[in-house]
């Protein structure tokens, strides 16, 4: 049942608006005050679908009340009802944050479409949160060229995702993304392309020159990067595989190592290792699996990959 709140100083066009309103949308509540400072008290007791409110009140005008209700109420719509030639007036209240507005002589026509209008997005606003608290997995499937332009907007993509849900605070997020590049990275390079880290320790512009070279090339222009992304409220789950022909797992060296940090490359295992709670390569050494886990105590949680020189360098 929407509850509408309407401030406007005159009474008159207070019970006017009120009729109007709950004599044509069904099963409305109207909440009257008398100013802006009354609709602040208002607000405080009780939480409202929409406010509808003058402009020109005294102790608060309309204007400030669009901007205390976008800090107090955030999301509520707020319509402005402005005077007969007061285009300045609803510029100002939209600018502020004010939903839609009405000419004051525009009331009986315009007002029930309008306030319509801003309760019916209101709702499905409030009706979408409800469902995605609902959530309890979900999962998505791209497989994706050779490109490495792909990787920036996949990723905000699926970071966009986890914060929709509210499953990782923001710093998670970031971390996931920052893993997520490395092996996407790591499997365009390296694993499509068959790129060798050396030569990027040697020379990054032959590397990078070579790797454009090798993206036309037949041999390799056709193999895709597969990313399987689940995320439930206990996890999420990033298996990403490569069509090039793998690689033995053991024989990588171990990123942690001092000599190794200095590398060009060396830094991408460290950072995945470091911001995901496992991570699992197949045996062919062409699909990893990286998995986080949402809101466990440390102690709970599978050791960290340390130990496991498991990953090729980015």
């Amino acid at each position: 049942m929407p509850n509408i709140l309407v401030a406007d100083y005159s009474p008159v066009e207070r019970r006017l608006v009120g009729a109007l309103l709950t004599r044509q949308l069904p099963d409305v509540t109207v909440t009257y005050a008398s100013d802006g400072l009354q609709a602040l008290d208002e607000i405080a007791k009780a939480s409202f679908d929409a406010i509808v409110t003058d402009y020109q009140m005294p102790n608060l005008d309309g204007l400030e009340l669009v901007e205390r209700a976008a800090s107090l109420c955030p999301g509520v719509p707020v319509v402005v009802i402005t005077g007969c030639g007061s285009e300045a007036m609803a510029v100002r209240a939209l600018e502020a944050g004010a939903a839609s507005y009405i000419a004051k002589q525009d009331i009986d026509h315009r007002l029930i479409e309008t306030v319509g209008n801003v309760l019916a997005l209101s709702q499905s606003r409030k009706c979408r949160r409800r469902l995605i608290s609902s959530l309890t997995m979900q999962s998505a499937h791209f497989v994706l060229e050779n490109d490495v332009a792909l990787i920036t907007p996949l990723i905000t993509w699926l970071q966009d995702q986890l914060a929709t849900v509210k499953l990782c605070n923001d710093t998670q997020v970031l971390r996931i993304g920052v893993a997520l590049h490395e092996t996407l990275v790591n499997a365009i390079y390296h694993g499509n392309l068959e790129l060798d880290s050396e030569l990027r320790q040697e020379d990054e512009t032959l590397f990078y020159d070579l790797a454009d070279q090798r993206r036309h090339d037949a041999a390799y222009a056709a193999r895709r990067v597969h990313v399987q992304a689940t995320a439930s409220r206990e996890m999420v789950r990033y298996v990403i595989r490569d069509e090039g022909p793998g690689y033995d797992v053991h024989r990588v060296a171990d990123p942690t190592d001092e000599e190794h940090l200095m590398r060009v490359g060396g830094r991408g295992m460290l950072l995945i290792r470091s911001f995901m709670d496992e991570v699992e390569h197949n045996s062919k050494g062409n699909e990893i699996t990286l998995v986080k886990y949402i809101n466990a105590p440390t102690e709970t949680r599978p050791a960290a990959n340390s130990a496991r020189p498991d990953l090729q360098l980015v």
